[in-house]
């Protein structure tokens, strides 16, 4: 049985993809420098270009997004994709993060892995994105990984420095982390390790519903066999 609740814990991970719908973009906090004798006309402009092109990126955004999400034809569907990745290049803030997060999550779901791991790395990477954004990427980026020989060891050190955070990501990099301590020839210690997690999860206030349910049933299955 705990191999049955071992590959639902994987099942339910691969299917934790980021639905974010931004339904408004504020103006861009941006940091101008206002340099002495520049007349206030001319900053009043700089706000009034930086707002106009945050509604501009984010019109682009819905429209792109609301193309791939109606399943049209393929053309229509790539040119959606070069507007997301145009965005996530080049859109202002807070715009780029969500275009380059959607445009993962469509390439995940269609098989081209790689091309979803450049984005989500390029959302960690970016220290304009809000850090919540970043610790999603960092964790969808180890979630979409098979374990192998040659990835454990930094899949493991990726999971743990996500676990050590205090919100909903912690919980579910911890069943990352549970998920490598049971793999196949788990020793002892390793099964003990997991147990710890688990009983962390399940007196975690910010441990989803679904993750802490997962963590009794595993803890009860573990416990039965002893």
């Amino acid at each position: 049985m705990a191999d049955d609740f071992i590959a639902q814990i994987h099942d339910d991970m691969r299917q934790q993809r980021l639905r974010a719908q931004a339904r408004r973009f504020g103006a861009v906090a941006a940091g101008v420098l206002v340099l002495a004798g520049i007349a206030g006309g001319v900053w009043g402009w700089q706000r009034h270009a930086l707002k106009t092109a945050q509604e501009a990126a984010s019109g682009r955004y819905f429209t792109a997004m609301s193309t791939l999400e109606a399943h049209g034809s393929a053309a229509a569907e790539q040119q959606a994709q070069a507007t997301l990745q145009d965005l996530a290049e080049h859109g202002p803030k807070g715009v780029r993060t969500y275009a380059a997060l959607r445009l993962a999550d469509y390439k995940a779901q269609h098989q081209d892995v790689p091309a979803a791991q450049a984005l989500w790395a390029h959302v960690a990477d970016d220290d304009t994105a809000l850090p919540a954004m970043r610790t999603v990427a960092r964790y969808l980026g180890l979630n979409v990984q098979q374990p192998t020989a040659q990835n454990t060891a930094s899949l493991r050190a990726g999971y743990t420095a996500l676990a050590q955070g205090n919100d909903a990501w912690a919980s579910l990099a911890r069943e990352g982390l549970v998920s490598l301590d049971l793999a196949p020839g788990a020793t002892a210690q390793q099964k003990e390790e997991a147990r710890r997690l688990l009983n962390q999860t399940v007196s975690s206030p910010t441990a989803p519903e679904g993750a802490r349910s997962r963590a009794e049933a595993l803890l009860e299955t573990l416990g039965d066999a002893g």
